[in-house]
This record gives structure tokens, sequence and C-alpha cells, in this order.
């Protein structure tokens, strides 16, 4: 009900249903939050955006990929080259990879040679010390009664990425 609310625009909607929620003591968790600030980033209203993001936090609730790449998203449509640089970072310092549209805002909003150099040194930096098992979008099998190994690629980006990538084992890989 609170994604047809924000689907439709209506935020005061999902501000009432949400509130009715905790009222019958519904415990919002990171789907919820993420849910509301999708639909402030929608349109364009970063101070609830903050506000939503700094409720979770104090209850307790762990931000995830899709929240912070929506909020790097919210400022980066505003055109924000600081803040988008902040978000990513902030996805870097809690262990967070950033997916494919993080690094895209980040690249688009460079405008000067010392932003586009930022911008490429933070993805080329985070690429490189992310590890495969915590990459999301590829899954490389591997069968040790086999010869070869079998791959699954949910991203053709990746897949090219991860080409000459080590084996991993896959007890190592984390399902997310």
């Amino acid at each position: 009900m609170l994604s047809a609310y924000v689907n439709a625009d209506d935020m005061e909607g999902a501000e009432k249903f949400f509130k009715r929620l905790i009222q019958d003591d519904f415990e919002p968790n990171v789907v919820t939050y993420g849910t509301l600030i999708k639909g402030y980033a929608k349109i364009n209203d970063l101070e609830m955006v903050m506000k939503k993001y700094e409720e979770m936090l104090m209850r307790g609730i762990k931000a995830n990929q899709t929240i912070l790449t929506t909020i790097m998203d919210a400022y980066g449509k505003s055109g924000d080259f600081d803040s988008a640089v902040h978000w990513f970072k902030e996805m870097e310092s809690n262990g967070i990879p950033p997916d494919q549209k993080a690094k895209n805002v980040l690249l688009s909003l460079a405008k000067t040679d010392e932003e586009r150099e930022e911008a490429n040194e933070l993805v080329v930096h985070f690429s490189e010390n992310s590890s495969l098992p915590k990459v999301n979008g590829i899954v490389k099998l591997v069968d040790e009664d086999e010869e070869e190994d079998n791959y699954e690629y949910f991203d053709a980006q990746l897949a090219r990425a991860y080409e000459h990538s080590t084996e991993v084992k896959v007890d190592e890989c984390q399902v997310l």
C-alpha cells in the first residue's frame, strides 16, 4: 500500500499510511524507509529524503545499497557533485559496493577536469578494492569435478570486468 502511494506521487498519503502503521505497532524496516526515501527523491524533496534517512538510522536500521544509491541519485538530479561524492564514499565506508547506477550518477555529474578525475579515481579505487564475493550481479560457479567453470552473469559489464578474476567457490559467495 505504501508503494502505491509513492508510485502515485502522493507523499502526503504515504506519510499518513506510514504513521498509521506505526500507531498499529508495525516496526518499519529498511524496505519501508527505502520506499519513503524513493518517494521523496522522486518528487525532489531532498529535505524529506534526509529526514527519513536520519529517522531510519535513529531506529537502528542500517542503509543498504538501494537506499544510498537513491539518495545519491536524488542529489545527482539537483546537480550536486560534492554531495554525490559524499554518498558514493558513504557506500564504501559502509562496505556497500556502489551499483552501476551510482557509478553512472557520479561520472555524469563531473563537469570540470578535476571532478572527472576525482570521479574516475573513486570508481577505479572502489572497483580495485572490492572482492568478487561481495559483488552483486555475478556468480562464478566452480565444480571441482568438472574441467570447466560454469558462469552465470547478471550484468554484462560486470562479466567483462571480472573475466580475469580468481576462482571463488560457491560456499564462499554471499547471496545478496
